[in-house]
């Protein structure tokens, strides 16, 4: 297995608040996103990923994923001018032919295998239930004003991370990236890039440069994770079920309670991740 990355500030002000990181020994990679602007969303993200890459070998990715919630926010409580910063964050470990993936907010993880891309993460966020509700286009999404809400932030709250498990086959490719990617790209567009690499790291700075000269209104990051194992045994008599696919369930009550202290915080902080 191998794994490369890159991260870029873009076009926008101010310092970059994403965060990339990988262990190739543990199998695990991640993308931080932070959010705060002059709350330091910054020093969020880079807290998430010393957190991610300190934690126990052992250790689950939810499990982590927790912790890194609980020292963002025990920052911003002894420190007052990183008062309601945050972090998004999507992770995946590869252990035993599996590839397990946990997130909270808009980062995502796709699936790059034989030509194909599928998403392998749903986002917490304000367009994911409108999308659902309102059967949202991919385009629709990527113009509404209020694309950068999220329900789930590391640092706020009492974030819930989703998790998903997937069985590998030789040549996979975990694609793991910020929305300053698919906020510029189509889901067909990063296949598109995709289909004309043969390496993660040639993947990931095509990636970028696509964004970029898409616009690269936001900071963009992207984590390849190259599987290189045997395939995964499947069930005898059974078809591989694809990760995510259908509906994805969405309480009504607690995404409306959740929009409501995420809408205070936005519009109380005036800055987005």
């Amino acid at each position: 297995m191998s794994i490369a990355g890159q991260t870029h500030p873009g076009s926008r002000e101010g310092p970059n608040e994403d965060a990339i990181g990988w262990d190739e020994v543990r199998a695990l990679a991640f993308i931080a996103d932070g959010m705060g602007g002059h709350a330091r969303g910054d020093v969020a993200s880079q807290l998430v990923r010393q957190t991610l890459l300190d934690a126990a070998a052992d250790a689950p990715l939810a499990a982590s994923l927790l912790k890194a919630h609980e020292n963002v926010a025990q920052a911003a409580r002894d420190n007052s001018s990183y008062e309601s910063m945050g972090s998004t964050v999507v992770a995946a470990q590869i252990l035993d032919r599996q590839a397990y993936l946990a997130w909270v907010g808009d980062s995502r993880a796709y699936l790059w295998r034989a030509g194909a891309l599928e998403a392998l993460t749903r986002d917490h966020s304000y367009l994911e239930v409108l999308r659902q509700q309102r059967q949202l286009t991919d385009t629709q999404m990527r113009e509404h004003p209020n694309k950068h809400l999220v329900t789930q932030t590391l640092g706020l709250g009492s974030p819930q991370p989703s998790q998903a498990q997937l069985a590998l086959r030789h040549g996979d490719w975990l694609v793991l990236c910020s929305d300053g990617l698919n906020e510029e790209l189509a889901d067909a567009q990063i296949a598109e890039v995709l289909g004309q690499q043969q390496q993660p790291q040639a993947a990931s700075e095509a990636l970028i440069a696509a964004a970029l000269a898409c616009g690269g209104r936001d900071n963009v990051s992207v984590v390849v994770l190259h599987y290189q194992g045997p395939d995964a045994p499947m069930a005898p008599g059974r078809k591989r079920r694809r990760v995510m696919a259908g509906k994805w369930p969405v309480v009504a009550g607690v995404a409306a309670a959740l929009l409501v202290g995420v809408l205070w915080w936005w519009f109380t902080v005036g800055v987005g991740g």
